[in-house]
């Protein structure tokens, strides 16, 4: 890539500079190792799925990412954008069924049938509600799935790939640990702010539909039981709805 180079952004974790005059990559240099090797992470395991930036290059001497700069913002404040979002979740949620063969041996180690009878993780508050939502989302997506979650879900994140689809930004909170739950509240609460006017049932129910299509089996009183043993085993406060 020939051309200008411009800083976008320069914060304490993280710097951006565009490439190329008008700009079409963006180089991202992260200020620690566990920013740097999430995001790495996200686009190994998302690298099939065309949901994120189009990744050309990264260095883990310098803590760098070359991807392509997506500057057309996806609109997500009417319901067919909105819709587009959750199927793009979804995606994420259920990449691990279409993962090749190495990418499934190498992620083992966090697939629900080894966790599913390890102790809880350290934050989590009720053990018993825990496993019981490992046993909700094992029921849905089998017992070899990886539970990927925690992406980082705003307005300002949704972007258009140059090919017209639907792209997420931002990818370095991805967890191999956490679920989908989290994701789908996350959801919920951004259907109704800033405007928007979308029900937390129409949120579960379009999950639930995008989600089912790509190959998982939730049920609707399933996917109600998983966010509520969620929500009890951290101590959630609130759902936004997404249960009612």
């Amino acid at each position: 890539m020939t051309g200008p180079v411009r800083c976008l952004t320069a914060r304490y974790r993280t710097a951006t500079f565009t490439l190329g005059a008008p700009p079409r990559q963006l180089l991202k240099r992260h200020g620690d190792d566990a920013a740097y090797l999430g995001e790495v992470l996200a686009y190994q395991l998302l690298e099939n799925e065309r949901v994120l930036p189009e990744l050309h290059g990264a260095s883990d001497t310098s803590r760098t990412l070359v991807v392509d700069f997506l500057h057309e913002p996806a609109d997500i404040e009417h319901e067919d954008g909105f819709d587009e979002l959750i199927a793009t979740v979804a995606a994420v949620h259920t990449a691990p069924a279409r993962w090749p063969q190495h990418t499934t041996e190498t992620m083992s180690p966090w697939c629900l049938a080894t966790v599913a009878d390890a102790p809880a993780p350290p934050w989590v508050r009720d053990p018993v509600a825990w496993r019981e939502l490992l046993r909700l989302t094992a029921t849905a997506h089998g017992d070899g799935h990886v539970p990927l979650g925690h992406l980082d879900l705003k307005a300002d994140h949704c972007r258009r790939r140059p090919d017209g689809r639907f792209a997420l930004i931002d990818a370095e909170t991805l967890r191999p640990d956490l679920t989908a739950l989290p994701d789908l509240i996350t959801l919920a609460y951004l259907g109704h702010v800033e405007g928007r006017t979308l029900h937390p049932r129409w949120v579960r129910q379009a999950y639930r539909h995008h989600s089912n299509d790509l190959g998982a089996r939730w049920s609707d009183g399933d996917l109600v039981r998983a966010l509520t043993a969620f929500a009890k085993a951290t101590g959630l406060n609130s759902l936004h709805g997404v249960d009612q």
